[in-house]
């Protein structure tokens, strides 16, 4: 692995001298001016190590190394400067987020040791930082499979709904939108600790009502314990909550005050089942036009710009006999068994639980052979 280097420092003479003794041990870069130094980062970057003087006209050192925690928050922040004060110190550690301090004049190998230093730190976050990944997807697997086999209706409402939340969050320029399509997809997971009864049920009596409105909470306490999800359990919590403060929960949380993938997350939703229910999408925004308290005026304009003229693309079916099925592969309709028992719902993306259930089932089960699936994700 290369690890870049990126010194910066309004005295050209101190660049070009440190990088003529350090560039034949190390692959570093030089530049004036934080002002630049951010511009490579966000065009040049990762960079391993971010180097950075604390006087600099323009962009000050300090506030490059707060600037750089936010755009590449991976990269080790290293702060050299000739003021030795402790509130100089303190800013630096509290706001830059520095892993060294170092003070001028600093002799080039001591400058080349805190960099080594900081490379070994800065393979130690990107290897944490993977292996919180690597977990995290597959927690996330598994509880899609879970929520797949429990409510295979709310699971394929949810593949839909993620894919648009997506779309409208990146058009959006939401800062999070993995955290909003993971919401999405998620979002009906506190399903899975309801009865049955309540589950299959066709008409809602107060109760049974009361019971279903406790379905964002209870998804949201599942989530919230896996690490790196507070978001997603947020946007969970308040998925049902109008931009008026109606709806659950009964907090005062309102307008912005709400996570905005949980604005997006109703404002999708809500339109989804209308789509359904009504064969229309002009219907359906219409629909949430006339309610338009409960949704966010920025989402629905979002939203109309995305589908509202859409009429969308038909995905081609593919008839595949069951022994060939493998992982990816999307189901184009409900699957039920002889019965009509529904197993697993339109939308699904296949895995390799969904496949060895639907095996095991066709032994004793009769289930429908060859199953029309897309080979690829339905387009919009």
């Amino acid at each position: 692995m290369t690890h870049k280097i990126l010194l910066v420092d309004d005295d050209q003479n101190i660049l070009f001298g440190y990088q003529r003794v350090l560039r034949k041990s190390l692959d570093i870069e030089v530049t004036q001016g934080g002002q630049e130094a951010l511009t490579l980062l966000m065009s040049q970057g990762p960079y391993s190590v971010l180097v950075a003087d604390m006087q600099m006209p323009g962009v000050s050192g300090l506030e490059l190394l707060a600037t750089a925690q936010t755009i590449c928050p991976d990269t080790i922040r290293i702060m050299l400067t000739g003021n030795t004060d402790q509130k100089t110190a303190s800013d630096a550690v509290n706001q830059g987020q520095v892993f060294r301090f170092l003070t001028k004049p600093c002799a080039p190998q001591d400058l080349e040791l805190a960099i080594r230093a900081g490379i070994r730190q800065y393979e130690l976050v990107c290897a944490e930082r993977e292996l919180l990944e690597g977990t995290l997807t597959g927690a996330i697997e598994v509880l899609a499979e879970l929520l797949a086999s429990v409510d295979p209706t709310a699971f394929s409402l949810g593949l839909t709904v993620r894919s648009r939340c997506g779309e409208v969050a990146r058009s959006m320029k939401c800062r999070d939108t993995w955290a909003t399509e993971v919401g999405a997809l998620l979002a009906p997971i506190g399903r899975i600790a309801l009865p049955r009864e309540v589950l299959s049920a066709t008409t809602f009596n107060p109760e049974t009502q009361a019971i279903l409105a406790r379905v964002p909470e209870l998804g949201a306490s599942m989530i919230q314990s896996i690490p790196r999800m507070d978001g997603v359990a947020e946007i969970i919590r308040y998925q049902a909550k109008g931009f008026d403060g109606s709806g659950v929960p009964e907090e005062g949380l309102s307008g912005e005050g709400i996570p905005l993938g949980a604005r997006i997350l109703k404002a999708v939703n809500d339109y989804t089942v209308l789509e359904t229910q009504r064969q229309s999408r002009k219907v359906a925004l219409e629909e949430l036009k006339r309610h338009a308290k409960a949704y966010d005026p920025a989402v629905i304009l979002a939203l109309d710009a995305c589908f509202g003229s859409s009429a969308g693309r038909q995905p081609v079916r593919h008839l595949m006999p069951l022994r060939e099925l493998g992982p990816g592969a999307i189901l184009a309709g409900d699957l039920h068994t002889g019965t009509g028992q529904l197993v697993l719902g339109q939308g699904l993306r296949l895995g390799k639980g969904h496949l060895e259930l639907l095996r095991n089932l066709s032994g004793f089960l009769k289930l429908p052979d060859p199953i029309s699936v897309f080979t690829s994700p339905p387009s919009e």
